[in-house]
């Protein structure tokens, strides 16, 4: 009797583990020691894109680390603050959100703020929006079929 209820609690605990991760938005935390991110699910619906979403996997993550670190500095930049940006990348927290584009290509929206517990601590359960800034807030694509970055937007600096 004890070994069924044990059985049968178990797989209670499991199935309300299971389907509060499967419906949850929140974010998974990935950090390693060059990047601090939050990792956001299908499920999380943000105001930018309405096609298909996808949640981004450790290793989608990784290659997009590396492609900034490549090719950040080749990006188009009016402002001129991507050398300062780049300087600083390890103190920029980072959230991921994934979508399919118009051509079936994978892509990341990679949302990078500066490292300010003070101003969000909702960092993993929603995605950060700042007017103005400056250079401590900026989003960029990379497209994980082609391996490129674009669409680098640097807030204003009000």
């Amino acid at each position: 009797m004890k070994k069924a209820l044990l059985s049968a609690a178990f797989l209670f605990i499991s199935l309300a583990i299971f389907a509060q991760a499967k419906d949850s938005t929140d974010a998974w935390h990935y950090k390693t020691d060059n990047y601090d991110c939050a990792i956001f699910p299908m499920a999380y619906v943000d105001y930018l894109h309405t096609g298909k979403t996808f949640t981004p996997g450790f290793g989608d993550i990784d290659k997009a680390e590396h492609a900034m670190l490549e090719q950040l500095l080749l990006q188009r930049d009016t402002t001129k603050r991507l050398p300062d940006i780049y300087r600083h990348l390890k103190k920029y927290k980072r959230q991921y959100f994934g979508f399919t584009n118009k051509d079936g290509h994978k892509i990341l929206l990679i949302n990078l703020f500066w490292d300010d517990k003070s101003y969000n601590t909702k960092w993993l359960s929603q995605m950060v929006v700042v007017d103005g800034g400056g250079s401590s807030y900026w989003k960029i694509e990379y497209d994980l079929t082609d391996n490129k970055l674009s669409g680098l937007q640097i807030n204003a600096d009000e």
